[in-house]
């Protein structure tokens, strides 16, 4: 019984393994990509949009939200 239940534990292991493997191979272009955004010797003007096989450039927009003035409480004690 035990020599079955190690087997088991092993083949268990041995999956996760290769699971666990395959995934980082088929992440590795995502991985480097990201990597050479990050130490690029530029700043990008651009922001990559990713969604699932769709890939595109687009321009980086900054959109400034108007801040409103918070009212000064300085007087006021709590009851």
């Amino acid at each position: 019984m035990t020599i079955i239940a190690s087997l088991l534990f092993l083949t268990a292991l041995g999956a996760s393994i290769g699971v666990i493997i395959l995934s980082i191979r088929s992440a590795m272009p995502r991985i480097h990509e990201v990597i050479d955004m990050e130490f690029a010797p530029a700043m990008q003007r651009e922001r990559r949009i990713i969604l699932g096989d769709m890939r595109r450039l687009a321009p980086a927009t900054i959109i400034a939200f108007p801040a409103t003035p918070r009212p000064q409480n300085g007087g006021r004690l709590a009851a």
